[in-house]
């Protein structure tokens, strides 16, 4: 019992770095999918406490009581679902501007009355999200994602967390850049359907016998198609533009928090 003495130590310090790791795989991008087994997650949990655990030099010095300890184990599970959070305002900014531009369309209807799923997204919302995750695992971004992670307990050791002005500032410049990101999706379609409005608009005034029910929605529609089609190449450089940013927010963060 005596030799197992040193290794016990370490047990306080493995649970709460395993605790920060838990709470990016349970909110980040591709590993919060409901494809991922939970006992998968927890095996990857594990195994990189273990990993940061080994390049550490010396335990964590633990609070005097269990309820510090708690409240330790906390902020540690916050500061990993925040970086999960702050990767997946990248896809919730696609996910609202492929929203908006399937409204547009006329698509969102067809969600509304999906015998099976009521609750599926749209078709266009559903391909610009496996777009996006398919250039965000493209260019590295799952590995970015996780060195972030790791590079945290370089910056900010376990149980040093301290909430600032500076990391309400960061969330809310995260959420921002979310919206701009929808914007940028959205704007060509949004732009096309303007001018759409206002060309069906003076078609109706110049040939009022013109029925705009029966000719406006397939032309927004086929119009819509069109621009997405033209426009999905745009998506890579936006994503990876925001996987960049990404990595700049997740240092901001942790100087956030120290």
């Amino acid at each position: 019992m005596p030799a197992m003495e040193p290794a016990l130590i370490w047990v306080p310090t493995l649970l709460l770095v395993t605790v920060r790791v838990a709470g990016l795989m349970l909110f980040a991008p591709v590993f919060s999918s409901s494809v991922v087994p939970v006992k998968l997650r927890g095996a990857i949990s594990v195994a990189m406490g273990l990993a940061v655990v080994a390049r550490l030099a010396a335990p964590v010095a633990l609070p005097p009581g269990w309820f510090e300890l708690v409240m330790g184990a906390g902020c540690e599970f916050l500061i990993g679902a925040a970086i999960g959070y702050a990767a997946q305002l990248i896809f919730a900014g696609v996910e609202l501007g492929a929203f908006h531009i399937s409204s547009q369309m006329g698509l969102t209807l067809g969600a509304v009355m999906d015998p099976l799923r009521s609750d599926a997204p749209p078709g266009v919302a559903g391909l610009f999200r496996l777009l996006a995750v398919v250039v965000f695992l493209g260019i590295g971004g799952h590995r970015a994602l996780v060195g972030g992670l790791l590079e945290t307990f370089q910056t900010l050791p376990p149980l040093g967390f301290g909430p600032s002005a500076a990391l309400v500032n960061t969330v809310v410049a995260m959420l921002g850049a979310s919206f701009v990101l929808a914007l940028k999706v959205a704007a060509p379609v949004l732009i096309a359907m303007l001018l759409t409005t206002v060309a069906l608009g003076l078609l109706h005034k110049t040939i009022p016998q013109c029925n705009l029910l029966s000719v406006g929605l397939p032309t927004r529609a086929m119009l819509a198609l069109l621009v997405v089609a033209c426009s999905l190449g745009v998506l890579a450089p936006l994503v990876e533009a925001a996987a960049a940013q990404l990595s700049r927010n997740i240092h901001a963060l942790t100087a956030g928090v120290r």
